[in-house]
Protein backbone atom coordinates (compact mmCIF):
# COMPACT_ATOMS: atom_id res chain seq x y z
CA UNK A 1 0.00 0.00 0.00
CA UNK A 2 1.27 3.44 -0.94
CA UNK A 3 0.39 6.26 1.43
CA UNK A 4 1.91 9.23 3.26
CA UNK A 5 2.96 9.98 6.82
CA UNK A 6 4.93 12.56 8.70
CA UNK A 7 8.53 11.70 9.42
CA UNK A 8 12.18 12.68 9.06
CA UNK A 9 14.54 12.03 6.15
CA UNK A 10 18.13 13.12 6.79
CA UNK A 11 16.85 15.29 9.65
CA UNK A 12 14.36 17.02 7.35
CA UNK A 13 10.74 16.89 8.57
CA UNK A 14 7.94 16.35 6.09
CA UNK A 15 4.91 14.40 4.91
CA UNK A 16 6.70 11.54 3.14
CA UNK A 17 5.67 8.60 0.93
CA UNK A 18 5.39 5.14 2.46
CA UNK A 19 5.12 1.53 1.35
CA UNK A 20 3.12 -0.56 3.81
CA UNK A 21 3.48 2.28 6.33
CA UNK A 22 7.31 2.42 6.11
CA UNK A 23 9.64 4.94 4.47
CA UNK A 24 12.81 3.95 2.64
CA UNK A 25 15.32 2.77 3.83
CA UNK A 26 13.12 1.18 6.53
CA UNK A 27 10.93 -0.73 4.06
CA UNK A 28 11.61 -4.47 4.53
CA UNK A 29 12.85 -6.22 1.39
CA UNK A 30 10.47 -8.52 -0.43
CA UNK A 31 12.22 -11.92 -0.38
CA UNK A 32 11.78 -14.32 -3.32
CA UNK A 33 13.34 -17.55 -4.59
CA UNK A 34 14.38 -18.12 -8.17
CA UNK A 35 11.48 -19.83 -9.95
CA UNK A 36 8.79 -18.39 -7.67
CA UNK A 37 5.70 -16.88 -9.21
CA UNK A 38 5.34 -13.76 -7.08
CA UNK A 39 1.91 -12.17 -6.65
CA UNK A 40 1.68 -8.60 -5.39
CA UNK A 41 -1.28 -6.43 -4.43
CA UNK A 42 -0.70 -2.73 -5.10
CA UNK A 43 -2.96 -0.08 -3.58
CA UNK A 44 -2.61 3.69 -3.79
CA UNK A 45 -4.04 5.50 -0.77
CA UNK A 46 -1.81 8.56 -1.21
CA UNK A 47 -3.89 10.96 -3.29
CA UNK A 48 -1.21 11.28 -6.01
CA UNK A 49 -0.28 9.29 -9.15
CA UNK A 50 2.72 6.96 -8.83
CA UNK A 51 4.34 5.32 -11.87
CA UNK A 52 5.74 2.28 -10.05
CA UNK A 53 8.69 0.56 -11.74
CA UNK A 54 10.14 -2.86 -10.89
CA UNK A 55 13.72 -3.29 -12.14
CA UNK A 56 14.82 -6.55 -13.74
CA UNK A 57 11.35 -8.00 -14.32
CA UNK A 58 8.05 -7.56 -16.08
CA UNK A 59 4.73 -8.01 -14.31
CA UNK A 60 1.47 -9.25 -15.73
CA UNK A 61 -1.62 -7.40 -14.52
CA UNK A 62 -4.11 -9.90 -13.11
CA UNK A 63 -6.80 -7.45 -11.94
CA UNK A 64 -7.53 -3.74 -11.60
CA UNK A 65 -9.85 -2.52 -8.85
CA UNK A 66 -10.98 -6.11 -8.29
CA UNK A 67 -11.93 -6.73 -11.94
CA UNK A 68 -9.98 -9.58 -13.53
CA UNK A 69 -7.96 -8.72 -16.61
CA UNK A 70 -9.26 -10.20 -19.85
CA UNK A 71 -8.13 -10.41 -23.46
CA UNK A 72 -4.45 -10.12 -24.33
CA UNK A 73 -1.99 -10.24 -21.42
CA UNK A 74 -1.13 -6.81 -19.98
CA UNK A 75 2.62 -7.04 -19.33
CA UNK A 76 4.56 -4.00 -18.04
CA UNK A 77 7.68 -2.98 -16.13
CA UNK A 78 6.05 0.28 -14.97
CA UNK A 79 2.46 0.81 -13.89
CA UNK A 80 0.70 4.12 -13.15
CA UNK A 81 -1.19 3.82 -9.89
CA UNK A 82 -3.80 6.57 -9.68
CA UNK A 83 -5.31 7.64 -6.35
CA UNK A 84 -7.58 4.93 -4.97
CA UNK A 85 -6.59 2.33 -7.56
CA UNK A 86 -5.77 -1.29 -6.70
CA UNK A 87 -3.89 -3.75 -8.88
CA UNK A 88 -3.09 -7.42 -8.53
CA UNK A 89 0.05 -8.30 -10.49
CA UNK A 90 2.45 -11.23 -10.72
CA UNK A 91 5.95 -11.88 -12.01
CA UNK A 92 8.25 -14.84 -12.47
CA UNK A 93 11.33 -14.61 -10.25
CA UNK A 94 13.77 -15.49 -13.03
CA UNK A 95 16.49 -12.84 -12.70
CA UNK A 96 18.45 -13.27 -9.43
CA UNK A 97 19.68 -10.11 -7.77
CA UNK A 98 18.59 -7.29 -5.52
CA UNK A 99 16.17 -5.17 -7.52
CA UNK A 100 14.64 -1.78 -6.86
CA UNK A 101 10.88 -1.28 -7.01
CA UNK A 102 10.23 2.46 -6.87
CA UNK A 103 8.14 5.38 -8.02
CA UNK A 104 9.44 6.81 -11.28
CA UNK A 105 8.51 10.30 -10.12
CA UNK A 106 12.00 10.59 -8.70
CA UNK A 107 11.20 13.25 -6.03
CA UNK A 108 8.72 10.67 -4.63
CA UNK A 109 11.48 8.04 -4.57
CA UNK A 110 13.84 10.44 -2.79
CA UNK A 111 11.07 11.09 -0.26
CA UNK A 112 10.63 7.43 0.68
CA UNK A 113 8.82 5.59 -2.14
CA UNK A 114 11.40 2.83 -2.72
CA UNK A 115 11.35 -0.89 -1.95
CA UNK A 116 13.55 -3.82 -3.02
CA UNK A 117 13.03 -7.38 -4.20
CA UNK A 118 15.80 -9.66 -2.95
CA UNK A 119 16.48 -13.19 -4.15
CA UNK A 120 17.34 -15.91 -1.65
CA UNK A 121 21.09 -16.50 -1.60
CA UNK A 122 22.01 -13.14 -3.15
CA UNK A 123 24.06 -10.78 -1.01
CA UNK A 124 25.91 -7.52 -1.44
CA UNK A 125 28.68 -5.85 0.58
CA UNK A 126 27.12 -2.44 -0.12
CA UNK A 127 24.87 -0.59 2.29
CA UNK A 128 22.75 2.49 1.78
CA UNK A 129 24.92 5.55 2.44
CA UNK A 130 27.95 3.31 3.11
CA UNK A 131 31.57 3.86 2.17
CA UNK A 132 30.81 3.29 -1.53
CA UNK A 133 28.67 6.46 -1.52
CA UNK A 134 25.66 4.68 -3.05
CA UNK A 135 23.00 7.13 -1.89
CA UNK A 136 19.61 7.57 -3.59
CA UNK A 137 19.40 10.64 -5.76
Amino acid sequence: MIARRFGLIDGRPGNFWTINGRMFPDVPMFHVREGDVVAMHLRNDSGDVHPMHLHGHHVVVLARDGVAASGSPWIVDSLDLHPGERYDVAFLADNPGIWSDHCHTLPHAVDGLVAHVMYEGVTTPFTIDGEAGNRPE
